[in-house]
């Protein structure tokens, strides 16, 4: 079910026409009209529980009862306001574009698309209903004409296209009334479009074949928006635009959605055969309407007519024909296999744009029919992996059913279309994946062996397993290539070639590397915040710039900074003197804000309920589809209004271009605490998803920031520091100011309390001996081992690793003062 912020085509369509009687019927009663034609609808309960029932007593209509609006009465409720004159009455600006809307919807489905359907005594009375409705529509636009204000000019240009009405929902403009109509005498305020409070009204359903055409149409509008936002994904990836994972996510979003319009809109649907009957009965009516017989082919062996391949294409025809084909191939001891050139072969190499219809068609079907067994020996020989497209998922259930959704054959066609995208680059994906599980595994074994042998409370040897496991999975998943297996395991004679699968679906391929980098992030940050190396390298580094005393730039702990936000580091604003340098460090070791100030009455420090401060888990969209591909048993619905509310509180700026697509982003400063946003409203399927993928592709670069290696390189840096001044230390502070390596980080407290006159710190640090004196030496001396550092060329280790194994560039601006 999609989510109710969340709006398609046809549910904005009935939502209109619901708002327009009941503000016809808010209005008149208002203004004392009575009806007794007005039947309040009674739908069927059922006793709710838990979740359910709570969010149904949430609802604002709840306890008010629902009121019918029939047809016949629009007129008659448009004519008593019309008429009512002391004083008269605005039509709201809204209203009168939604009538505007709503007619054109009618008039487009009248003219367009109705004519082509096959007669039959149904068709005959929807074509009656409609007629009846739009014309009652019309009535009660030129009744409510004079109460318009004087600037509505109103728009009787009829949409042609099924493009042109998604547009028209898309791009409604609403006027405000004029000044002068405002300040009228004897004006009746706009009443507002909200619903009585006391009852709530809805237009009369056309539930008729007619109604269900509109419905179709208006679906496959929808889709075909989503499938343009999809392109534009793959197309942006070919050109470095897009990253792999923002796009294989926008795809499997997208079949998502269609989905959900689907199983909405199936009770419908399922009265007159189920959505391919359907399409099967439009694509028929097409045919005949451009002159051709129901079943004509230009050759016996044509699968259906090429001359008019662009509608059967808009429509999802071809993959529909091709996966029913094969799933009746598919049997449970059989295991269908393609026979190479059968069909012809596919070139990725050729120019597809300069071939004929059927020519296109041909590649297509010789592609699919290539790969398809391959999914079915997937499916046959593996259980759902967590990180399973829904192509895939699809054909799952395919082989179970051996019914072809529409949903399915949408799928199909995205796979096809990320085909002609990427022609014989199509294995990049691949590339780009095993890339990733490489990286991400030599990571996890470097950083092993970097602490072998040191132990450590914080990071117990259990943890050591986790990051082994994790590791293993990642080469059971990817490396391992489990559909090569599954064709070993079910006795295929023919092996394909070794990652064959991978190489043939870059869709899945960013889902999996989404599963190793989201899992990898969650795993280096645990690890960061329990050895402490990467936050007070970071209090360190802030109290070398604050005091002028470096001259190149640590980039890695820079962006760090930038991603996490300076508020995880800090408590408030960056301290800018040593005194706010040890207090800092104090609160970032959990120590509550009360005794860094003096105002507790305890000597020790005492501890702040908020605990020690913590690198956070970043790029807060991306993370919404964690449970999704990570999980062996996820939820496969989509929850736009956790993905929606995300998008709201992330802290990246997205700006629109015309045609509604994500054009810019930047990263901006943090929020304050408490701060809100203002709340977005609801949007269309399609434009979620484009501001989805550009959200998704900025936040790349904070769920590829490498903790794990920032970790190891802090350390080393840390180590230099104990082996620069470590003798000065023991001077002020005793042999045992560092017990074992664990400790390493109080280094960087010590070198602020040496820099103040501070003795004792509630027993965090050894006190300072009576003859050690205040010096901030330690801190250029600090400075001489970090500019080392870089020198050394570990200052950007980490952003070189970004750029050269994930593929994520930056930059990163400094915040002026």
């Amino acid at each position: 079910m999609l989510p109710k912020n969340l709006l398609h085509t046809y549910q904005q369509y009935k939502t209109d026409t619901d708002t327009i009687a009941g503000w016809l019927a808010t209005t008149a009663k208002r203004l004392g009209y009575v009806s007794e034609s007005v039947s309040e609808t009674k739908p069927k309960t059922a006793r709710l529980k838990g979740k359910a029932r709570k969010t149904a007593k949430d609802t604002s209509t709840q306890g008010r009862p629902t009121y019918t609006i029939q047809i016949k009465d629009f007129t008659a409720l448009a004519g008593y306001i019309a008429e009512y004159k002391t004083p008269p009455v605005q039509v709201p600006p809204k209203l009168a574009a939604l009538l505007d809307r709503t007619i054109a919807t009618r008039e487009w489905f009248s003219n367009e698309i109705n004519p082509d359907l096959t007669e039959d005594q149904d068709k005959l009375q929807s074509d009656d209903r409609h007629s009846y409705f739009l014309g009652t529509l019309k009535s009660v636009r030129d009744i409510l004409g004079p109460r318009y204000s004087k600037d509505h000019k109103t728009c009787k240009k009829s949409p042609k296209t099924t493009n042109d009405i998604v547009n028209l929902f898309e791009n409604l403009e609403l006027e405000e009334p004029s000044k002068a109509f405002e300040d009228a005498p004897d004006m009746v305020p706009t009443p507002p479009l909200v619903q009585d409070t006391d009852a709530n009204y809805v237009a009369e359903v056309l539930n008729d074949i007619g109604e269900a055409f509109v419905t179709l149409h208006l679906l496959l509008a929808d889709l075909h928006k989503l499938r343009a936002e999809v392109k534009a994904a793959w197309e942006g990836y070919k050109l470095g635009l897009v990253d792999l994972v923002a796009a294989s996510i926008t795809t499997n979003t997208a079949v998502d959605l269609a989905r959900a319009m689907e199983d909405d809109l199936k009770d419908l649907f399922g009265k007159y055969g189920g959505t391919q009957r359907m399409i099967e009965i439009f694509y028929a009516a097409q045919c005949m309407a451009a002159g051709y017989p129901e079943l004509y082919c230009e050759r016996p062996d044509d699968d259906f007519n090429f001359h008019l391949y662009h509608l059967a294409d808009q429509i999802y025809k071809p993959c529909f024909t091709i996966l029913t084909a094969f799933s009746k191939l598919v049997q449970p001891n059989y295991l269908p296999e393609y026979k190479p050139n059968f069909y012809g072969t596919y070139d990725p190499k050729s120019n597809r744009s300069k071939k004929p219809n059927r020519d296109k068609y041909l590649e297509d079907k010789t592609l699919l029919l290539q790969l398809l067994p391959e999914f079915v020996v997937l499916c046959k020989g593996t259980e759902r992996a967590p990180a399973e497209d829904e192509f895939t998922r699809g054909i799952r259930i395919m082989c179970d059913t051996k019914k072809v959704c529409l949903w399915l054959a949408f799928a199909s066609t995205l796979f096809l279309d990320v085909h002609h995208t990427l022609r014989d680059q199509v294995d990049v994906g691949f590339s780009q994946l095993s890339g990733t599980a490489e990286y991400v595994r030599t990571t996890i074994k470097n950083t092993l062996d970097f602490h072998d042998g040191v132990v450590f409370e914080n990071w117990p040897e259990q943890n050591n397993q986790f990051l082994r496991v994790f590791s293993d999975e990642i080469k059971h998943w990817v490396e391992d290539d489990p559909h090569r297996g599954a064709a070993r395991q079910l006795g295929r004679k023919k092996l394909p070639e070794p990652n064959f699968f991978f190489r043939q679906h870059p869709w899945s391929c960013g889902l999996w590397k989404y599963f190793i980098q989201v899992q990898f992030q969650d795993l280096s940050i645990t690890l960061a915040n329990a050895w402490g190396s990467i936050m007070f390298c970071g209090h360190l580094y802030n109290a070398l710039l604050q005091e002028k005393l470096l001259t190149k730039k640590w980039e890695d702990m820079m962006l760090c900074l930038m991603v996490q936000g300076h508020g995880n580091f800090f408590t408030g604003d960056p301290p800018r003197s040593p005194e706010q340098y040890l207090k800092h460090f104090g609160l970032a070791l959990g120590a509550s804000l009360a005794s860094m100030t003096g105002r507790s009455r305890k000597g020790a420090l005492t501890r702040s309920k908020r605990g020690p401060h913590s690198l956070k888990e970043k790029a807060a969209v991306l993370r919404t589809f964690r449970e999704r591909y990570c999980e062996r048993t996820p939820r496969f619905d989509l929850r736009a209004e956790d993905v929606e509310s995300i998008i709201e509180h992330s802290n990246w700026e997205i700006e629109l271009n015309e045609e509604d697509q994500a054009a810019t982003l930047s990263k901006v400063s943090d929020p304050e605490p408490g701060e809100k946003k203002a709340a977005l409203k609801k949007v269309t399927v399609a434009k979620m998803l484009g501001i989805l993928r550009a959200t998704m592709h900025a936040e790349m670069i904070e769920l590829s920031f490498d903790y794990m290696l920032l970790h190891r390189f802090c350390w080393r840096l840390l180590r230099g520091l104990k082996e620069k001044f470590g003798d000065r230390l023991v001077q002020s502070y005793g042999n045992d100011y560092i017990e074992k390596e664990p400790q390493l980080p109080f280094i960087v407290g010590y070198i602020f309390m040496t820099a103040t006159s501070t003795a004792r710190f509630g027993g965090i640090l050894k006190a300072k001996k009576k003859t050690a004196v205040v010096t901030s030496r330690l801190l250029t001396d600090a400075a001489e081992v970090v500019e080392g550092m870089i020198d050394a060329g570990a200052g950007k280790i980490v952003g070189t690793a970004m750029d050269r194994d994930f593929g994520v560039k930056y930059e990163v601006q400094e915040e002026e003062d």
